[in-house]
C-alpha cells in the first residue's frame, strides 16, 4: 500500500465501529480502543483516512478532543490546533507514518486554515516521536496523564 492517494473525510458509524476494535498490543496497548467508545468518534471532530480502494488506513481528530487530561495546569494554552491520530494497527511499523501524518496536517491546514499545530504522545513512543520530529514538530514539555499517570510529551509545530 502507498499513501499517495489517501483521502480524508468525515467519520462514519461503520468506520467508528471498526476503529473501536483496534488493538496495538504490548507497550502500545495504551492506544487500544474500546468498542464501548465508538460513539465518541462521531462528535464531528474525527475524520477517517481511506486508501484509493476505500480501505481504512487511520483517523485524525482535531481540537479539544485531541488533548489529554493532565496533572499539570495550563498545558494547552496558545493559538494551536491540537491534532490526534491513529494509524491502523497492522499498518504500523511499515514506514507509512510520515506520509500519513503529512496528509492529516495538509487536511487540517486546508480545512481549518491554521499553521500552528500541537499534539500529545506517550513519552515511550519513540517511533511516533521520530515521525513527528521529521514533520517539523519539537518537544515543548513533558506532562503526566491524569488518569493513567503515564508520561507524555507535548509537541508543537508552526508550518
Amino acid at each position: 500500500m502507498t499513501t499517495d492517494n489517501l483521502t480524508i473525510t468525515a467519520m462514519t458509524t461503520e468506520y467508528a465501529r471498526q476503529i473501536s476494535h483496534w488493538k496495538y498490543g504490548g507497550e502500545y496497548s495504551l492506544y487500544d480502543e474500546n468498542e464501548e467508545n465508538a460513539d465518541e468518534f462521531m462528535d464531528g471532530t474525527h475524520y477517517i483516512c481511506l486508501s484509493e480502494n476505500d480501505e481504512l488506513v487511520g483517523y485524525f481528530c482535531f481540537g479539544k478532543d485531541a488533548q489529554i487530561p493532565t496533572v499539570e495546569k495550563n498545558v494547552y494554552e496558545g493559538d494551536y490546533l491540537d491534532i490526534g491520530l491513529g494509524l491502523k494497527p497492522d499498518l504500523c511499523g511499515r514506514k507509512l507514518g510520515l506520509s500519513f501524518f503529512h496528509k492529516g496536517l495538509d487536511f487540517a491546514f486546508e480545512t481549518f486554515g491554521t499553521t500552528s499545530f500541537r499534539l500529545s504522545v506517550a513519552a515511550f513512543n519513540e517511533r511516533a516521536i521520530k515521525v513527528y520530529e521529521r514533520a517539523g514538530f519539537c518537544v515543548k514539555r513533558e506532562v503526566t496523564h491524569s488518569a493513567s499517570m503515564s508520561k507524555f510529551v507535548v509537541m508543537e509545530c508552526k508550518r
